[in-house]
Parts: C-alpha cells; structure tokens; sequence
C-alpha cells in the first residue's frame, strides 16, 4: 500500500475510503477488515451498493500481489468503524477519518458553490455586454465578438457543475 494514501480520496465527485486505509488505521489486518465487510455487507449496503477495486500491492521492493480492496462511501465507513474494536489508538483514527470525511465533502460543496458563483457572474456580464450593444453599432460589433467566448466558457462551467449534480 503506498505509504502517503490520503484517509479520503474523491473517485468521480464522491468521497470514499480504502478498506487498506481503514485497516491501517484501525491498525487491523486487511483480510479481517474485508470478512467484517462481507459478514456486514447486508447492512453497509442499506448506505449504497459496495464497490471493490483490485490493486497490485508491492511487497519489499519485489513483484507484486493482486489484492482486493472495497471502496466504501462516507457511510458505509462510518458503519465498518462503529463495528470495530476500540482503543485510545482506533478512537482517534476514528475521529480524524470522520473528519476527513466532513472536510473533503465541505470542499466539494464550495467548489460546487464557487462554479454557481462563477456562472452567474458570467451570465450578468453577458446580460450587460446585452444592454450595452443596444447603445450603437460599436458596442454590438464587440457583443458579437464576445458571444463565442461566452458560450465556451459558460460550456466549460456548466461540464465541471453537472458531474457534481448526479450524486445528490
């Protein structure tokens, strides 16, 4: 497992977890945290279908080994971790997954703010450009000049807010 893999990585606009991470933290064995989820799949499912990735994982500089890894959602995690022995060590991995989680989601709902901001700040200048080129032939020639780069960036908007808008 790379030694630097973040608790929370963003996979298609959704926050998710390693089942490698989880186990690390919750410093369990990889193959005990997987037949926890397999013996709990009925209930982490009721938080989305679970989702398992192979991985090739290096072992001391040498080939590599295909390892099965779930991906599991905020809930799902959060289920897998309430199921899971505690001590002083776990409780705070706990606490800083839990947070990663909150910190990762709050920052895709600001950028999804931030494009909203970004798309109606450019649909007033567009509107102004509109009002402007009613005051003479000028001001029409540089609307007309300005219209197809309106229209790419209001494109490239409206591409980066619609993935965001399938997982709510």
């Amino acid at each position: 497992m790379n030694k630097f893999e973040p608790l929370v990585s963003v996979v298609s606009g959704e926050p998710l977890a390693s089942s490698l991470v989880i186990a690390r933290g919750m410093k369990a064995k990889h193959k005990n945290v997987l037949e926890l989820i397999r013996k709990h799949a009925t209930s982490i499912e009721h938080f989305g279908p679970l989702a398992f990735e192979t991985r090739v994982m290096r072992l001391d500089g040498r080939g590599g080994q295909k390892a099965e890894i779930a991906m599991l959602n905020e809930r799902q995690a959060a289920l897998l971790i309430s199921l899971m022995r505690n001590s002083d060590e776990v409780v705070a991995f706990k606490v800083r997954l839990i947070h990663e989680f909150y910190r990762m989601r709050d920052a895709l709902n600001q950028r999804t703010q931030n494009l909203y901001q970004q798309l109606q700040a450019l649909v007033a200048e567009e509107v102004e450009t509109q009002v402007k080129a009613s005051f003479g032939s000028q001001l029409m020639l540089e609307r007309k000049r300005a219209i197809p780069d309106f229209k790419r960036r209001r494109e490239l908007l409206e591409s980066e807010i619609q993935p965001s808008l399938q997982f709510h």
